[in-house]
């Protein structure tokens, strides 16, 4: 999934990747590239449901 929280200064970023550190269904997230937002929006890949890391 794709996440859009702006460029601005950096604040919402930081807080939504510091909720998707610490959610179990996260496998992995990152910038997203330049034409999908590059560092405005952040790419997320989920874990399917029921499974464990």
């Amino acid at each position: 999934m794709r996440l859009i929280h702006g460029r601005g200064i950096g604040v919402q970023r930081e807080i939504v990747r510091a909720v998707l550190a610490r959610h179990p269904r996260v496998a992995a997230f990152a910038d997203a590239p330049p034409e999908r937002g590059g560092w405005g929006a952040t790419l997320v890949r989920l874990r399917p449901a029921g499974r464990r890391p």
